[in-house]
């Protein structure tokens, strides 16, 4: 088999890429708005009500807006979204990286 040369490598490690994040986009269990809506809540409530090491508000924002509970929450986590300054943390920019390719508003 013939080595790839240089521009088709990257073109297959691009393409690559854009497949993950694609990938990552459709696993998104709530629609940018509603990923919006809840990090503006915490961004919001968080300095206010402080962190105390559970998801206290991310739940209760997930329950009043009647969002897929478990799905959400298991996607938080797999994101870094262990306490709600972690989810406001990590898992807003593990969202941020891919929302471009979601497709859900």
């Amino acid at each position: 088999m013939a080595r790839l040369d240089k521009q088709q490598r990257k073109k297959l490690l691009r393409e690559a890429k854009l497949k993950a994040m694609e990938d990552a986009a459709e696993a998104l269990p709530l629609s940018n708005t509603q990923f919006k809506a809840l990090f503006d809540m915490l961004d919001e409530r968080l300095p206010i009500d402080g962190c105390d090491h559970t998801r206290r508000l991310t739940i209760a924002h997930i329950r009043s807006a009647g969002l897929p509970e478990t799905e959400t929450l298991e996607w938080l986590a797999e994101n870094g979204g262990y306490c709600d300054c972690e989810v406001l943390a990590n898992s807003e920019e593990a969202w941020e990286a891919c929302k471009q390719y979601n497709t859900t508003t």
